[in-house]
């Protein structure tokens, strides 16, 4: 996660606040996405932002009458990874480099909520790994180039046929 300079970010995707355009708003609502960190339990990450929160509203004359809500509606994502020392990093590693003419694939983790979390959660072992460009992913310009399915479809093949039967 070091490559990020916010790998934990707080995200608010939408804002709302008044009835018509010439009034002074009563209210604002401030939806969006919290980061939660690696192996940091979704509850704990809810109560620390909570008591900033609360932290700020204290520390300002106004808010500390008016303190501000904060509720958890909507997606909750906790975070996943693969164990430390786990085979399958390299193995789908060296599957991709032998099924891509040495070409070694870029390793980083995520900052965005993904079904990982699920597999973790549940005790599989698992990693993601796949063609595209996430910054295209559920966007208008959202596409995968041909060559790079191909590329991961080799790796994914090579993969398969060298972890079968060894357990």
């Amino acid at each position: 996660m070091a490559e990020y300079p916010i790998p934990y970010a707080l995200s608010v995707g939408t804002l709302r606040s008044g009835d018509w355009a010439s009034s002074v708003p009563d209210l604002l609502v401030a939806e969006g996405r919290f980061g939660v960190r690696l192996d940091e339990a979704p509850a704990t990450a809810r109560a620390a932002f909570e008591r900033r929160v609360a932290e700020a509203c204290a520390a300002d004359a106004w808010l500390r009458d008016h303190p501000a809500t904060v509720t958890w509606p909507g997606g909750q994502f906790a975070s996943g990874r693969l164990p430390a020392g786990h085979p399958l990093r390299d193995v789908v590693r060296e599957a991709h480099v032998a099924a891509n003419r040495g070409a070694v694939p870029a390793e980083r983790g995520a900052s965005y909520g993904s079904d990982l979390r699920l597999y973790a959660a549940a005790g599989i072992p698992t990693l993601q790994f796949g063609p595209g460009d996430i910054r295209l992913a559920h966007s208008a310009q959202e596409q995968v180039a041909v060559p790079e399915i191909v590329q991961v479809a080799r790796a994914l093949v090579l993969t398969v046929l060298r972890t079968v039967g060894t357990k």
